[in-house]
């Protein structure tokens, strides 16, 4: 990340094309937004007041909108924000990026119905591009969010085969959750609830999502014992918890829920997932480099095939003090 932000720095100095500052300062918010740098708001003023609020600078203002909704708990500004930038737009391409963002925000306002307005907007204008696909995956993961299922899961359906590969694994996943756990037969099984508190995480309403989550373990009327290791919904939920102390830098009480998800044992699907996510947090949170050794080396010998195992594999290999080429 260090190296990354060196060279955008030199690029943005050295170039002469007010296009190529722009780009490269953009790429700078974006490192400063996900490294949390306390001064990112500033840098954002910085940049609009050297470039100005025009048609050059419409990605950095879709970029201040979302960074004001889903890191300030500002979406009004984002909305006055993104409705502007619509004035600017000159191509089909840039006005559905704007209105992606603003679906993004409706949604996290809890206004399903005008995001998902502007996500069926784009779905049509841009059916077969992959702004258009990115577009009907809003459309399901916000039908999901309402409870309507069966919608999701007709759109997740089409983009199982979607081009772009990040949509198209999403899709995948978001549609496994649903057919896994959907009630049978009128039988309650935790999903509607479960989607309720993934909605609630998404609005960035944590303290909320994690009482609901401690409903789903507690509830005799969805469960017959509250939510255990028997119930498929299981290491979901618990996933969910453990990704939500993290964020609040809980982070014993993530490994807990993890570590849950482990003994249960029961599909296995996240078993990767689970082990990177405890690796990380004992390496850069916990200080504890033999663990974060173990659950590295766990990916390697156990997962050959996880999407994680060339980051394990020299990660372990760091901590060992090996010399990396």
């Amino acid at each position: 990340m260090k190296q990354l932000k060196i060279a955008f720095n030199l690029s943005s100095k050295k170039t002469a094309l007010t296009e190529d500052k722009i780009s490269a300062n953009l790429y700078l918010l974006k490192i400063a937004i996900a490294t949390k740098n306390p001064e990112t708001t500033k840098l954002f003023d910085k940049l609009f007041n050297e470039f100005g609020i025009n048609p050059a600078t419409i990605n950095m203002q879709v970029a201040y909108a979302d960074f004001l909704t889903f890191q300030k708990n500002n979406p009004e500004k984002a909305i006055e924000i993104l409705e502007k930038a619509l004035t600017f737009s000159s191509s089909k391409f840039e006005e559905a990026r704007i209105k992606l963002k603003l679906g993004d925000v409706f949604v996290f306002t809890g206004q399903f119905n005008k995001g998902l307005i502007y996500f069926s907007q784009i779905q049509t204008q841009l059916k077969n591009h992959e702004l258009g696909q990115e577009a009907q995956f809003k459309v399901a993961q916000t039908s999901y969010f309402k409870g309507d299922f069966d919608w999701a899961k007709a759109q997740l359906k089409v983009l199982k085969g979607a081009t772009t590969q990040l949509i198209a694994n999403d899709a995948v996943d978001l549609y496994l959750k649903i057919i896994d756990n959907e009630p049978v037969d009128s039988i309650p099984s935790g999903l509607k609830e479960f989607a309720k508190a993934e909605l609630l995480a998404y609005q960035n309403k944590d303290n909320e999502a994690l009482q609901e989550i401690e409903k789903l373990f507690s509830s005799k009327e969805l469960f017959a014992n509250g939510l255990t290791p028997g119930e498929v919904i299981y290491d979901d939920v618990l996933f969910l918890q453990a990704k939500l102390f993290i964020k609040k830098e809980k982070y014993e009480d993530a490994i807990l829920s993890l570590a849950e998800i482990i003994a249960a044992d029961n599909q296995g699907f996240l078993t990767d997932d689970v082990y990177y996510m405890m690796a990380e947090m004992y390496n850069n949170n916990l200080k504890n480099p033999e663990k974060a050794k173990e659950y590295y080396q766990k990916i390697i010998f156990e997962q050959p095939s996880s999407i994680y195992l060339v980051d394990a594999r020299n990660k372990f290999r760091k901590l060992r003090g090996e010399i990396l080429n």
